[in-house]
């Protein structure tokens, strides 16, 4: 029963955030607000009773502290957070993977309701909700032109809780080595994988990240709904545009790619800026090679294809941040510029981020453990040879753990490849769509929406399983078979 409790706090939270798109709705009067409503309903259900016990216990705290001062009352507190945490915190890890899991499979399914009642079919619409609880962006609805605009920014909300979700996810609830190990070469200790002091400075970093954002959009002349719902995609390296079409300006484009690629910069990375370590947080080896991976490839891009160089600038940046906001047509664009697009969808941006795929963490630590393997092959019987992040030695599980993730990510790719060509796509579309969805990407070289029902449910399956990292799943179903 304790899993199903974190299950239903899961979903009341995630609930919250929706309100934002219902009021939008009550102010337009766009007729939207009673579907958003029930979705927020549905939700936000199963919680009720908890919500209703802790109400209750506080007005009886209430009328007992009124006789007695040493009485516990928090009139704020809905839910008991300090019992959450130790309960999570007693949650073995298998059953901390199976409850995110199931998580991101409920809560996308109950969100789709929005969608059809705009008569959109039960895949296509559930392809949407996921796509956005996901921040992958690879949409199924042919046109948005005729939707109310409440439920644009209702896609857009979506895509921005979602992205944060992963982040929290990671460091908050999985209290995996990797997570505690990724804090201690960041110069934290694993006492920090808590609710309490890395999901407060997140969301703290998150909302600053949101509303610099927003200022950065609207000082580039987009109009203040478009201004939201970019900030809430890019931010979140979801990818979802609120318009069909839109000519950019150079300076929109630039200031999108920014978004992006600061949406995929560890939060870590911000926090130490914040603080004044601004030397440490720049000479991050992380970071160095994300820039520097980043500007590489614009360069060979930019000279091989002759693109503009600010689109050149926004589908590179997008495919390594796993924004998938794109401009310009991919499908006619050069096989080398989308043979780049695919290795940088591929590695993802940086750890502790919004972004999707790899990580470029991993990818740094399986080179040092390949260079060391090879330097060691030249070493005297015995030598010892440790592999060094930011001058942090890491561990040998890490460094296991690492090249397991990378191993398993590129088998469900290679896998995900041949399904698309036993389908009939062509092999450069097919590792193009399959990387795009297993990094939850959003970037596209063929229509979504023109793609048969059963690719499109192999597509969820792919975006899914990207977005929780491969191994939550796993123990999702061994959860299941063992009850």
């Amino acid at each position: 029963m304790l899993f199903l409790k974190r299950l239903t706090v899961l979903m009341f939270y995630a609930s919250l955030p929706l309100l934002i798109p219902l009021g939008y709705s009550l102010m337009l009067e766009d007729g939207a607000w009673p579907t958003i409503a029930f979705t927020i309903l549905l939700l936000a259900l199963p919680a009720v009773p908890q919500i209703l016990q802790h109400i209750f216990q506080n007005l009886k705290n209430f009328i007992l502290s009124l006789f007695q001062q040493d009485t516990p009352f928090h009139y704020t507190e809905l839910i008991n957070m300090g019992e959450m945490r130790e309960q999570v915190e007693g949650l073995k890890l298998g059953e901390i993977l199976a409850l995110v899991s199931a998580a991101w499979l409920i809560i996308p399914a109950i969100s789709m309701i929005p969608y059809l009642t705009y008569q959109f079919g039960v895949v296509d619409a559930f392809f949407e909700s996921i796509s956005g609880w996901t921040s992958t962006g690879l949409s199924a609805l042919p046109s948005i032109d005729g939707l109310p605009p409440s439920i644009i920014l209702y896609r857009s909300v979506t895509q921005w809780v979602g992205g944060l979700g992963i982040v929290i996810l990671m460091l908050t609830v999985m209290k995996g080595r990797e997570a505690r190990n990724f804090l201690k070469a960041e110069g934290r200790t694993s006492t920090d994988v808590g609710i309490n002091k890395v999901a407060g400075g997140i969301w703290g970093t998150y909302l600053a990240l949101t509303l610099i954002g927003i200022a950065l959009l609207y000082l580039v002349g987009f109009n203040l709904f478009d201004t939201v719902n970019l900030t809430f995609a890019g931010i979140s390296n979801g990818g979802f545009f609120p318009f069909d079409s839109f000519d950019f300006s150079n300076n929109q484009t630039f200031a999108l790619a920014l978004l992006m690629f600061g949406g995929a910069t560890s939060f870590i990375f911000y926090q130490k800026v914040a603080k004044g370590r601004i030397k440490e947080a720049f000479s991050d080896e992380e970071f160095r090679l994300y820039l520097f991976i980043t500007i590489v490839a614009i360069l060979l891009i930019y000279l091989v294809s002759q693109e503009d160089i600010y689109n050149t600038i926004l589908n590179s940046i997008s495919a390594i941040a796993c924004g998938g906001f794109a401009i310009g047509n991919l499908e006619i664009m050069h096989a080398f510029p989308q043979y780049i697009l695919i290795l940088l969808m591929l590695m993802g941006g940086m750890m502790g981020s919004t972004t999707g795929g790899i990580k470029l963490r991993r990818i740094l630590l399986v080179l040092k453990t390949i260079t060391r393997n090879i330097r060691a092959a030249f070493l005297p019987t015995g030598s010892v040879q440790i592999v060094k992040l930011n001058g942090c030695a890491v561990k040998e599980d890490a460094l296991v753990e690492s090249s397991t993730f990378i191993f398993a990510y590129l088998l469900l790719f290679l896998f995900g490849c041949g399904v698309m060509v036993a389908i009939d796509y062509e092999l450069e579309d097919s590792m193009f769509m399959i990387a795009s969805a297993i990094g939850n990407v959003g970037l596209a070289v063929f229509p979504v929406p023109a793609m048969a029902e059963g690719t499109k449910i192999f597509l969820i399956a792919l975006m899914y399983l990207g977005r929780i990292e491969i191994f939550p799943s796993l123990a999702l179903i061994r959860f299941l078979l063992r009850r």
